[in-house]
């Protein structure tokens, strides 16, 4: 007789560590991926709330998660004048389809603050690929452009490069941002089971304290 798969179970987040960093860090090499796109959102004056794709650049050294920005962006002009944010992060783990855990990351009540530590920017600069140092020097973020004048900004920077005349030092428009959240909330699920959530509560921000508990999915 063939055995009957259970058609429906509920999963549950184990092993819970003291605080997020460590469940994100733990969650991130378990993903295995170093390519990581994350969902950013801000309060906008025009448009109320603005969302958009941004790439996970790592950790400060107080464990804040980072990303890098142009000061001609209408992100940065949202965070300048009001920093409160909310940041998403999707990973999957083991895409077999019976072993796969879907894990949503959100950071809420969050504000973002600037970097202004020099050595952190050039890190993050010197990380970057030839086309971003590019068009961090030609594009103005949002407005409007002419392709072929873009083409032909592009051609020439590029050959001072190579040729020598231009290092593609770091441009004046060139920033990043460190994320300062209140909650983070863990959502797991599994194929063919209610979902589970933890949420981690920052209790005392001076010894880096947090409260964890589960809630509905």
């Amino acid at each position: 007789m063939n055995k009957i798969m259970n058609p429906s179970d509920v999963c549950k987040i184990s092993d819970l560590p003291a605080n997020p960093i460590e469940m994100f860090n733990t969650l991130i090499k378990r993903a295995g991926v170093k390519y990581i796109p994350m969902n950013l959102a801000t309060v906008d004056s025009e448009f109320c709330v603005l969302n958009r794709t941004i790439v996970y650049r790592g950790l400060t050294d107080n464990s804040e998660i980072c990303f890098v920005t142009e000061r001609n962006s209408r992100k940065y002009k949202n965070l300048k004048a009001n920093p409160k944010s909310a940041l998403t992060i999707l990973l999957n783990i083991d895409l077999e389809e019976e072993n796969r855990e879907t894990w949503q990351i959100r950071l809420m009540n969050a504000c973002a603050v600037e970097i202004d530590d020099q050595a952190i920017l050039s890190k993050f600069w010197q990380e970057e690929p030839l086309f971003a140092k590019i068009r961090s020097h030609i594009v103005e973020c949002g407005k409007p452009m002419n392709h072929e004048e873009l083409i032909l900004k592009h051609n020439k920077l590029l050959a001072n490069y190579q040729s020598g005349q231009n290092t593609l030092e770091q441009s004046p428009s060139y920033t990043a941002f460190k994320i300062l959240p209140k909650l983070w909330d863990f959502y797991k699920s599994e194929p063919g089971k209610i979902a589970d959530r933890v949420q981690y509560k920052l209790c005392d921000n001076e010894f880096n304290e947090w409260t964890t508990y589960h809630v509905a999915a």
